[in-house]
């Protein structure tokens, strides 16, 4: 079986930027183990890299550009047998092939549903399925799809954790880790309590919450600093440190230092890789209430749903700190993760859904 990825989003190589790109990158690892599978390829607009195609991790990466992304689609639809696409502001072509054409909804098509635009663009090109990561995601896609005559069956399958990039990591393993970034290091000597804020500082994933909460905490903990990609433009508050982008494989270390991660987005999440990456990682997460979250928080208990407000933020945070410290229950969070999102089972599922599709049974 060859399996292809096509992407136009977010930053696919060297880093990957967000959660949607961890889950592409974290996929294709987990196919080109299986003996059932001879290739797997990314094809993507934003890979970085001064060739025009290479293989690593055994995967073989395209880089695409406005001279060769349709040609290569062309081709990927005639040589792989499954293309999984990911797209938002490109329209995917309408191209024959042999290929099964799977397209991965996501958080912007949820976000603007109701307009149609995104998901009449993203949509357009009469893919054989639709994978969503919850049913939440499935939901609103349902609900919206008369606006763009949609009849595409959509099935839902998770994204799955990597126990191998995620994992918790105490801070004695970390100072004595050369691994380590030396940020994470001096943030351990200095600071008592560590808060993490993962995502970009906009207003749609709370960034603005972040000074007035630095303010109150500050009235609270004597020695404390909030961590995050603020950027050298964007630090709310001098108690923020920026950490500029992180790749993948060091999320780990300030995921494991953390007391308490901070998940402010407002926006309709899909799934939430945040909350599951943090709480395998062994750290509670503080969250608002936005898409998928409170269905995920039935299945992962260290995600605290709190409302939109400083005094809801600051329980959360104190809860947080206490769950941190209960060991016995964090090590019962991890176990559920893997039972429910560990990578065999959604591997399995999704190999399950493309053996239909490729044996014709998808009218059952």
């Amino acid at each position: 079986m060859k399996i292809s990825f096509l992407d136009d989003e977010p930053e696919i190589f060297p880093l990957q930027y967000g959660g949607k790109a961890r889950t592409i990158v974290n996929l294709a690892k987990e196919f080109i183990k299986l003996p059932e599978v001879d290739k797997v390829t990314i094809l993507s607009r934003s890979i970085v890299c001064d060739k025009a195609e290479f293989d690593q991790d055994g995967i073989h990466y395209v880089v695409l550009n406005d001279n060769n992304i349709m040609s290569r689609i062309a081709f990927e639809i005639n040589d792989a047998d499954i293309l999984n696409i990911h797209c938002c502001s490109f329209t995917f072509p309408v191209i024959l092939g042999k290929a099964k054409k799977f397209y991965f909804l996501h958080d912007v098509l949820l976000a603007t549903a109701e307009k149609g635009s995104h998901l009449d663009k993203a949509l357009g090109g009469q893919f054989d399925a639709i994978i969503a990561p919850s049913e939440f995601a499935k939901s609103v896609y349902e609900e919206n799809k008369k606006i763009i005559n949609g009849n595409t069956k959509c099935y839902v399958i998770p994204r799955h954790i990597n126990t191998k990039t995620f994992c918790g990591i105490s801070k004695e393993e970390i100072m004595q880790d050369e691994k380590a970034p030396a940020l994470v290091k001096d943030i351990i000597n200095k600071y008592e309590y560590i808060l993490f804020f993962p995502s970009r500082p906009i207003e749609e994933k709370g960034g603005k919450y972040l000074k007035e909460l630095s303010t109150e905490l500050g009235k609270k903990f004597n020695n404390y600093c909030i961590v995050g990609p603020f950027g050298n433009d964007d630090v709310p508050s001098k108690s923020c440190i920026n950490t500029d982008w992180i790749k993948s494989n060091k999320l780990k270390y300030y995921y494991s230092i953390a007391d308490v991660t901070l998940n402010f987005s407002s926006l309709p999440e899909s799934f939430s890789q945040i909350c599951l990456e943090s709480a395998y990682c062994g750290t509670p997460v503080v969250s608002f209430k936005s898409g998928n979250i409170p269905t995920l928080s039935k299945q992962i208990d260290s995600i605290i749903l709190v409302d939109k407000t400083i005094d809801s933020i600051l329980n959360g945070i104190n809860n947080a700190i206490v769950m941190k410290n209960d060991l016995e229950r964090i090590e019962q969070t991890k176990e559920k993760i893997i039972e429910n999102f560990g990578s065999k089972k959604i591997i399995n599922e999704y190999l399950s859904l493309y053996q239909k599709y490729m044996e014709g049974l998808d009218e059952e």
